[in-house]
């Protein structure tokens, strides 16, 4: 496993970032926290320079090896991995989502906890996406705790991240390390009660994508105004990318079933596709590529590229 990749498990079908090791049977909170290797606590103490104090200022220590992760603010709070998973199942109800994969990066600094909820989305009687519910968050003052819904495609175990139409629900919550935290997460749970309305405003939106062809130079301008020439530098590299995107519209796997061929549907998973398991990536070392993947689809410029690709999509309705 990538130097990058502290633990992490999963259960089911491997998933499509590849990583982890398999768990043979479904996860309770319980099981899972252990099998991701994040049974440990987060403790906060004084920081300091060659013994001095920094005012205003505490160490971010993970309690099982002492290895400090970070410097925060006095203001920061906590969210310990244990409350995480207790937060899950409050959100979701014990025993009503499957814990798939679950796990650290970069020695604890972010945890992720990954759910399948009740039910599937039918988009056409042929492509079906599961339902499911991230959260992470962090032990080094960057990211809060947050919540999102993220929809993966049964065919090809791509992840899609939907930007909806202004004024539908929202895709997920954002709870700052600041304050009464597990009370906000207590909040959240109430906001959260969003999730049926997510997914029916999502399906309403992909069937639509479905029902849209989208052919000839109508697709090679989608992918212009997703992948634009840039300004100050070549085009060669954005121009690559649109052949690549042309290529996975075509032939990707899943467009080709008879009801997504040639569809707005078809092009927003060409860029699902290419983001999850094609798009070159930058490494540092003792980094892997199936790593880098992984956190650029769920937490970097991946997600924001695929949350593009919905917004264009959805303008072209």
């Amino acid at each position: 496993m990538s130097a990058n990749v502290d633990s992490m498990f999963y259960h089911g079908a491997r998933p499509w970032h590849g990583l982890g090791t398999a768990l043979d049977h479904p996860a309770t909170s319980a099981e899972a926290i252990r099998a991701a290797g994040l049974d440990w606590p987060v403790e906060l103490k004084p920081a300091t320079v060659e013994g001095v104090p920094i005012p205003r200022a505490r160490a971010v220590v993970r309690g099982d090896c002492q290895e400090p992760l970070a410097v925060v603010g006095e203001r920061y709070v906590p969210v310990q991995n244990a409350e995480a998973f207790q937060f899950f199942d409050s959100l979701i109800g014990e025993g009503q989502a499957v814990y798939e994969t679950a796990g650290a990066l970069d020695r604890g600094r972010r945890i992720w906890l990954l759910a399948k909820l009740p039910g599937t989305v039918w988009v056409t009687r042929e492509d079906a996406v599961g339902k499911y519910l991230l959260l992470t968050t962090s032990h080094d003052g960057r990211s809060p705790l947050r919540a999102l819904f993220t929809p993966i495609r049964v065919v090809c175990q791509n992840t899609l991240r939907a930007a909806l139409h202004e004024g539908g629900p929202a895709r997920g919550v954002s709870i700052r390390h600041v304050g009464d935290v597990l009370g906000k997460a207590r909040e959240a749970r109430r906001l959260l009660g969003i999730t049926l309305k997510y997914y029916e405003a999502f399906e309403e939106q992909s069937r639509a994508l479905a029902g849209r062809p989208l052919t000839g130079e109508a697709v090679r301008k989608y992918f212009q105004d997703l992948v634009p020439d840039p300004k100050e530098a070549g085009p060669s590299r954005a121009a690559a990318t649109r052949q690549n995107l042309l290529r996975l519209f075509e032939t990707g796997r899943g467009n080709t079933l008879p009801t997504v061929r040639g569809t707005l549907w078809a092009a927003l998973n060409a860029v699902a596709e290419f983001v999850d398991h094609e798009r070159p990536t930058r490494l540092q070392p003792g980094e892997s590529v199936p790593l880098k993947r992984f956190e650029s689809a769920l937490f970097g410029s991946g997600a924001s590229l695929k949350e593009k690709a919905w917004a264009l999509a959805l303008a072209r309705l």
